[in-house]
């Protein structure tokens, strides 16, 4: 008898294992949907304007993006959660040193409390306007104008000083690739 209780409890710590090995690949795609570690590009311009839309700020500010018209805007969907975006924040707080000048910057904080987002980009130098987006309505409804084919953040629009993206990039976006993008909008 006491054999066939032992078996019975080595079987359920057997499936027990089991279950928590197919378990972890789930929890993982989870807490990474939305993240894009991947990368994909695009330099089509849009056949329409972006639209305009009125933010609260991460400084509890409110700010409307048409604010930002008349210059090329640099626009990127983020989030202090997503792993890609931290890898990719510091490139984005040189890029802005270099050429907020010359470009307004607005960073949308997809999915994000204020006060995550604060942190975060004070930990990384993040000195441009961070709007939020909790809903990600905005981030769905510039994905589509642009025709960006995937969904996931961190992905930087680049807009020309006329309001149409010019391009874009999903994944965390390197110094070359930033140059080469802005490259587009600055002409």
């Amino acid at each position: 008898m006491k054999a066939s209780v032992f078996s019975r409890c080595r079987l359920s710590r057997l499936a027990l294992a089991a279950g928590l090995l197919l378990l972890v690949p789930v929890l993982m795609t989870i807490f990474a949907a939305g993240c894009s570690t991947g990368s994909s590009t695009g330099s089509e311009p849009t056949a329409q304007k972006v639209p305009n839309f009125s933010t609260k700020t991460i400084a509890g500010t409110t700010i409307n993006f048409s604010d930002l018209w008349g210059k090329p805007i640099v626009l990127n969907f983020g989030a202090s959660w997503c792993g890609p975006c931290n890898e990719e924040a510091p490139v984005l707080a040189k890029m802005y040193q270099q050429y907020k000048d010359r470009v307004n910057f607005l960073g949308m904080a997809v999915k994000d409390e204020a006060s995550n987002q604060r942190a975060f980009a004070q930990e990384h130098g993040l000195t441009y306007t961070i709007g939020l987006d909790p809903d990600e309505s905005t981030f769905e409804r510039f994905r589509e104008l642009a025709n960006v084919p995937e969904d996931g953040i961190p992905t930087t629009l680049f807009i020309d000083k006329n309001g149409y993206v010019v391009a874009y990039y999903v994944g965390p976006i390197s110094e070359d690739t930033f140059n080469q993008k802005i490259g587009l909008i600055l002409q």
